[in-house]
């Protein structure tokens, strides 16, 4: 004979499921919620007047998240580092991390861009070029680390990785070399290198249909137990009833 939990039991265990179910749908309201206000807060930071290097340095790595800056200094031409495996346009190349010296015995590392893969020398012949204060955007991630690989480029950008090894000491936040682009149209290719810039700061996650999806399932749920539990039982006794008065006539 097959096992069942007792009526109670069953009905105690459906409630603590539909109450969990309810709690995720929450969950992602206030996450949206959230991300709302964080896409609107960095988006704002945007429009502000860019940083200083002064003015960066005084501030906690966190709150440079997403800044704009406009940093002058000097670059380090011996310390030039490659990302390696960096995809863009339906190609393969690479990305140039070079630290630029913003104060005596202080750096701050910069990703100057992206090329295809053989177009390294072009792209940095042309970024010997640039003069004038770098504009960028400051970025921070926590924990982030990187490995040079044998052919001697770095898997990421990571400062505290990057750092080892250098004469002076590199900030824990890096920067993303270029101005603010609208669009992000990655179907044609450039012809020069390196291409530079940054985006708005966007979500890609959809809590709402998360959310929905789970109140969804608490409300299935819900209607599935109580046709189970009221709906079906009324019928069984209405049938009995009928049944019983079929005989009785």
């Amino acid at each position: 004979m097959p096992f069942r939990l007792p009526t109670p039991v069953l009905l105690l265990l459906i409630g603590f499921v539909f109450v969990i179910l309810c709690g995720l749908g929450a969950w992602q309201v206030e996450r949206g919620i959230w991300k709302a206000n964080l896409v609107a807060s960095r988006n704002a930071q945007l429009a502000g007047q860019p940083l200083t290097a002064t003015q960066a340095r005084t501030m906690s790595p966190e709150s440079l998240e997403y800044h704009a800056v406009s940093l002058e200094g000097t670059w380090d031409a011996e310390q030039v580092m490659i990302l390696a495996n960096r995809a863009r346009y339906g190609r393969k190349g690479e990305n140039i991390v070079q630290p630029l010296i913003i104060a005596p015995g202080e750096a701050v590392l910069v990703d100057r861009g992206w090329y295809p893969e053989g177009q390294r020398d072009a792209a940095l012949k042309r970024l010997a070029t640039f003069t004038g204060p770098t504009p960028g955007l400051a970025r921070y991630a926590e924990g982030i680390r990187a490995s040079k690989t044998p052919a001697g480029t770095w898997t990421g950008l990571a400062p505290d990785s990057m750092s080892a090894g250098l004469p002076y000491r590199v900030l824990p936040w890096f920067v993303t070399e270029g101005q603010l682009t609208e669009g992000g149209d990655y179907s044609s290719m450039p012809t020069t290198y390196p291409v530079q810039g940054y985006q708005r700061y966007v979500s890609t996650v959809s809590h709402t249909e998360y959310a929905l999806t789970w109140f969804g399932i608490a409300a299935t749920l819900a209607g599935v137990s109580v046709f189970r539990f009221v709906v079906e039982p009324r019928r069984a006794r209405r049938a009995e009833q009928a049944a019983k008065a079929a005989r009785l006539a």
